[in-house]
């Protein structure tokens, strides 16, 4: 090898729960994943050091390979010395830290407010507080100011008001925000972005004046109709690095061993999703979906552009106040196919914050997980969804744009005991139209090859030529026209390489799950009736294309687009547990 040349890369990811290290090498002149380990994360106490965390992970690649990677001093071995000693290249993506804390301020619920929430979407960030903004937002002076101190705020975001449009209430948020920060220690005092009515930068620049840091981005609503978020974003992404990412206890020692700079977690799964676009249809869009323990990123690219959502407050391992509400608990038990008293459900949530690196032991804990990641996918996508307009091209108004493929991530989804579980999953929160692919990173590799795509492109791009993803199933969803319970809306013929065919019909709310196994292709031929569209052109519409197996099948959802919701149900239970027993659940 030359000097200077990247053979191996070891690439580790530390979660808020898990650390995961995964080795990729040349093996045979092309780059192949080798091995990965995994570790509880150590950055809270008692350890406060991400790096025994790293050390332990990498350590189980060691006990599988043979390889050296750390010196008698502990420090990781690069260059590569040997065939058994080190590697040549470091990469990490982090999602550990504590989300920013943002207190926000809008005037329109559904404009100014909602712009600013998926900016602030865009890293890992909890809404403190919303001050104005119309129902549930804080009204008076008084109360604004207060919102900020006792919310330990690290910005405050002030949004509202169209380019030329309300002057006075933004203005009053302003000085609501610099009063708030005077009476804190300097130290203490968050930084304000304002990312509201342009006309007003001078003014709001005048009212903060030292009081604290002003950042000015473009403003996230300058008109009614268009949505701005990218500048704010990029602000809120930095400051994220700046006050809560680099002070991730222990993350000086990778970061002096990296390459690269450290990456957040759900901006290096972004990078990758986007890269994957281009290798679709390019007519559609591409949505990648990462759940871990304390957050959720929704990664979407339609027309080349990436819209990066991350609920930072919301997992699968860690149960905030609002979800443990009775009308809560009631929304999350119907994804569960039997019922479970909300005192036991409560005990599950509450018990699984206290060990979140705890596996499901019960069926009623695996029921809930997935219970809950169906939930906490389902917010994160209606939230992001809107941002997408603009780009993604409408197939039906209210529904999903259509999606060439669907990338799945985290342990709740790509380790569930049976793939159809996963695969209902995901249609039950996305409820994806159309055809489209569902595509598993069963080794948790997608953060991870994002972040090696900075460092070493190729490497990215042939790990995953060599099967670093598994296809889960290919999904056809009929929407539109008018049809009662048992009318066949569409018909399909799958004819399999081996000169066999397949027909079948299916009737309007149901699921069928035919036989196309892994690593298999066949041509699909689909048959929608008047009225019914599966993305082929217009309603009523059929065509053939050709598709591939996966660990689920192909699967026919009939059941309409959206999906009833469980109070219009008689019993969502009993509902729960038919869709589980048609894809093999």
């Amino acid at each position: 090898m030359k000097q200077g040349e990247i053979g191996s890369i070891l690439v580790v990811d530390c979660g808020a729960v898990m650390t995961k290290a995964m080795l990729l090498d040349q093996i045979g002149g092309e780059y192949r994943f080798v091995a990965s380990g995994a570790a509880p994360t150590t950055s809270g106490a008692p350890i406060r050091d991400v790096t025994r965390g790293i050390v332990s992970a990498v350590d189980q690649i060691a006990g599988l390979t043979g390889r050296q990677f750390f010196d008698d001093e502990g420090e990781l071995i690069t260059p590569q010395a040997t065939s058994r000693q080190g590697v040549d290249a470091f990469a990490a993506t982090v999602s550990a830290g504590e989300p920013l804390q943002i207190v926000l301020s809008g005037l329109v619920p559904d404009l100014s407010v909602a712009s600013a929430k998926r900016a602030a979407a865009g890293t890992y960030a909890h809404i403190a507080a919303v001050l104005g903004g119309g129902e549930g937002g804080t009204a008076s002076d008084e109360a604004k100011v207060r919102a900020i101190r006792q919310a330990n705020t690290d910005v405050v975001l002030l949004a509202g008001g169209v380019d030329g449009g309300a002057e006075r209430p933004v203005l009053d948020a302003a000085k609501a925000a610099t009063l708030a920060c005077a009476m804190m220690e300097r130290e203490d005092r968050p930084t304000v972005v304002y990312a509201g009515n342009a006309h007003l930068r001078r003014r709001v620049t005048e009212i903060i004046g030292d009081e604290a840091q002003l950042r000015v981005v473009e403003n996230v609503r300058p008109t009614l109709d268009d949505e701005v978020l990218w500048d704010a974003q990029q602000e809120l992404q930095a400051l994220y690095r700046q006050r809560k990412m680099n002070s991730v206890p222990g993350l000086a020692t990778p970061a002096e061993w990296s390459a690269v700079p450290v990456t957040p977690t759900a901006h290096a799964f972004g990078q990758l999703v986007h890269y994957l676009w281009y290798l679709g249809d390019p007519d559609k869009g591409m949505l990648g979906i990462d759940i871990g323990g304390a957050s959720t990123t929704v990664a979407a690219v339609f027309d080349e552009q990436l819209y990066l959502t991350v609920a930072g407050s919301a997992g699968v391992a860690f149960a905030d106040q609002q979800l443990l509400s009775d009308s809560n608990l009631d929304a999350l038990a119907a994804w569960i196919p039997e019922p479970i008293p909300p005192h036991e459900l409560r005990a599950l949530l509450l018990n699984k914050s206290i060990h979140p690196a705890s596996l499901p032991q019960t069926e009623n804990e695996l029921r809930l997980e997935q219970a809950l990641a169906c939930a906490t996918i389902s917010r994160t996508v209606e939230l992001a969804r809107p941002g997408w307009q603009a780009n993604a091209a409408q197939f039906r108004p209210g529904l999903m744009p259509l999606c060439d493929t669907i990338l799945l991530s985290g342990a709740s989804l790509t380790r569930a005991p049976r793939p159809g579980q996963a695969a209902l999953l995901v249609l039950n929160a996305v409820q994806p139209v159309g055809v489209s692919t569902l595509v598993m990173d069963r080794y948790g590799l997608a953060p991870a090859l994002g972040s090696v795509a900075a460092l070493k492109p190729l490497a990215a791009v042939e790990a995953l030529d060599a099967g670093g993803f598994t296809n889960l199933a290919t999904v056809v969803a009929p929407v539109g026209g008018d049809a009662r319970p048992g009318d066949v809306i569409i018909g399909v013929t799958v004819s399999y390489d081996d000169g066999s065919q397949l027909d079948v019909e299916v009737p309007y709310g149901e699921i069928e799950v035919l036989p196309l196994p892994l690593r298999q292709e066949a041509v699909l031929e689909l048959r929608p009736m008047k009225g019914f569209d599966v993305g082929l052109g217009k309603p009523g519409k059929g065509g053939k294309r050709r598709v591939s197996g996966g660990l689920a099948g192909l699967i026919v959802d009939a059941r309409g687009r959206p999906l009833p919701a469980a109070a219009d149900c008689e019993n969502p239970h009993d509902r729960m547990q038919a869709w589980l027993c048609h894809v093999g659940a």
